[in-house]
């Protein structure tokens, strides 16, 4: 589970492929046999009709191969056999075109690609200029492909750019991107067993139908998905009505214990890779001092905060190093982990600390900065975010209780983005703790670079600065995230992500709180039966990685005696009026239409597989890294 084994890929995936039961490849059919002559004819009036011969499938790509100064080349075999809902075939065609309007909306995989080519129908060759995990990722399980029969004149003007060379942030990809996007296609072609059927799309629910044709559909009994519209608070009434077979909401430790107490209820509990934190900024004065940062990791109880954050579904991080607890002995070195401070909560240390760099505490036991001005602290939170908000009132609970004025700030998660990209916050909580895809250079690139951290810029974000102290050593951040990321080998990546993580250990630019584990809710029996026991391998996949879709897509998931043929759960998805059915705008209905509804549509090419850090094939048919 917690390394990617490249240099075992083909072994693995063959060993996988096996387990699955993967359908072997459509053979060519045989000629017919002639039958055997029992007297020859006198004289033929006629010359007799040729054997039918059969004739390859004719080819709708043209053959080409990456160029031969490629770093890598990452080959990926599609399934042969599969359809559009629409009928038309699903081929490299459909999959180079999608990776040709990808380039035009400067999409993250074309920053790790030079081209896309295929060899043949089913054969795609990704040229790999720059090798990174992250590159396995996008292609692998990230990106799935969009139909040519849709979207093939864009597919084709994108294609007529990229190979003249035209710049993809010019004048004329900005107005094709401006025509491709004004398209607005009144039915959605997919691939998957399910389809959304937008005229039942309402604000309070929409239904997903059975694609009889789709990738495996002849397995599932599944015939419809309605999905509820709501966040957490909307969900849990259906879900305790037994009106919900699947939730992905995060549950408060009351709701918890509620939802337990219903037999026919089950909960899984796997880890995310996530989990919030307090992100300095360091432009505001007090918290550019590290004795201040370091005082409030011995301030606050972790596992207090995750306790009353999330119940059994938090816990408090102990290794303090920007990624996942449970991945530490993966990547950091035995030497490194014996480097960590683990920072348990110690307020002795903590106001040594802060006494040390002129901080005192007046007579109502508050505390002063040097100026002898108060310490007051403002934590920003987005305030429908339950558990970052229950973590945030607590972590200011415990500040004040040691003296320092801590006060909460909720604001609505529409802002997000914004305010982490201004950095009008002295105090934020948010992502501390981020390992999807699955790489510790995932949490530490997402608040160490712009736009979540730019320090000099007109929106600076936390100003953490990119040159640090480690261990005595002038480290810098861009080149360290730049090594950590670097290839496929990921030995080599290693050194510069025991930096990285000492770094954060004794700097603090973030202190993670918690890692949260899910609190996914699934009814055992009301319409749906055969989920997999919770010791099942595939639960060790976090709620991205589709434990749930994996056994819908693959049949696993059957109509319980007393189902009415309905799977049931519930997701924010874009409300009416304001979505769109194109696949490739921010507005688009699929795209947004959460997990399971999403990954049945337009199943990946592969499933990701955290138990062994395997890629295992799905509509894809094997893949090979040269």
């Amino acid at each position: 589970m917690r390394t990617f084994k490249f240099l075992s890929l083909l072994v693995v995936l063959a060993m996988m492929l096996a387990a699955c039961g993967a359908p072997a490849a459509t053979e060519a059919p045989a000629a017919p046999e002639q039958p055997a002559a029992t007297q020859a004819p006198a004289e033929p009036t006629a010359a007799p009709e040729p054997a039918a011969v059969p004739t390859e499938e004719p080819l709708v790509v043209e053959p080409k191969e990456c160029p031969a100064d490629s770093a890598n080349v990452l080959t990926v075999k599609m399934r042969p056999g599969l359809t559009w809902s629409d009928g038309s075939p699903l081929n490299a065609r459909d999959l180079i075109g999608t990776y040709d309007i990808y380039w035009a909306q400067g999409n993250a995989t074309w920053s790790y690609i030079s081209d896309v080519v295929a060899t043949d129908n089913y054969t795609v060759n990704f040229c790999i200029t720059n090798p990174a995990p992250r590159a396995l990722r996008l292609i692998l399980r990230a990106y799935q492909p969009a139909p040519y029969s849709q979207y093939g004149e864009w597919m084709d003007k994108a294609a007529a750019m990229r190979a003249a060379g035209t710049d993809p942030k010019g004048d004329e990809v900005k107005a094709f991107l401006d025509e491709l996007y004004a398209f607005k296609p009144e039915t959605i072609v997919a691939y998957g067993p399910f389809i959304i059927d937008p005229a039942s799309v309402t604000e309070a629910q929409m239904e997903l139908l059975k694609n009889d044709t789709g990738y495996n559909a002849e397995k599932i009994d599944i015939q419809k998905l309605l999905v509820y519209y709501g966040e957490t608070t909307v969900s849990l009434p259906y879900v305790l009505a037994n009106d919900v077979d699947y939730s992905t909401h995060a549950y408060t430790p009351s709701d918890m214990e509620t939802i337990k107490a219903i037999s026919n209820l089950g909960v899984i509990g796997g880890s995310t890779g996530t989990g919030p934190g307090l992100w300095f900024n360091q432009a505001y004065a007090p918290l550019s001092k590290l004795e201040v940062r370091q005082a409030f990791a011995y301030i606050i109880d972790r596992a207090e905060n995750a306790t009353v954050s999330m119940g059994e579904a938090g816990k408090g991080v102990e290794y303090v190093v920007g990624f996942s607890d449970l991945q530490v002995p993966t990547w950091l070195t035995e030497e490194t982990i014996g480097k960590l401070n683990p920072y348990a909560k110690d307020w002795a240390k903590a106001e040594e600390l802060l006494t040390g760099i002129g901080y005192s505490k007046d007579a109502n036991g508050k505390w002063l900065t040097e100026t002898g001005e108060p310490f007051t602290v403002e934590l920003s939170v987005p305030a429908d975010f339950l558990d970052w908000l229950a973590s945030a009132e607590n972590a200011a609970q415990q500040l004040q209780a040691f003296g320092i004025d801590a006060v909460v700030r909720g604001y609505p998660s529409s802002e997000r983005a914004a305010t982490q990209k201004e950095g009008k916050y002295q105090i934020l909580v948010d992502l501390s703790l981020y390992y999807n895809p699955p790489h510790p250079h995932t949490s530490f690139n997402y608040y160490l670079t712009a736009p979540r951290n730019a320090p000099g810029a007109e929106t600076p974000g936390m100003s953490f600065a990119m040159e640090q102290v480690v261990d005595g050593e002038t480290v810098n951040v861009t080149d360290l995230l730049a090594s950590a990321a670097a290839g496929f080998d990921i030995e080599a990546q290693k050194p510069a992500i025991q930096k990285l993580a000492l770094l954060v250990n004794q700097q603090l630019p973030t202190l993670a709180l918690f890692e949260r584990y899910a609190t996914d809710v699934y009814n055992k029996d009301a319409r749906i039966t055969g989920w997999r026991d919770l010791s099942d391998p595939v639960y060790k996949n976090n709620q991205s990685d589709l434990y749930i879709a994996i056994q819908m897509l693959e049949g696993d998931l059957k109509v319980s005696p007393t189902g009415d043929g309905s799977f049931h759960t519930v997701y924010p998805y874009p409300q009416p009026p304001n979505y769109d059915l194109n696949y490739f705008t921010s507005t688009s209905l699929m795209q947004g239409a959460g997990n399971p509804s999403y990954n049945v549509m337009y199943p990946p090419l592969f499933y990701y597989m955290w138990a062994d850090a395997s890629y295992v094939p799905a509509v894809a048919e094997s893949y090979e890294l040269k």
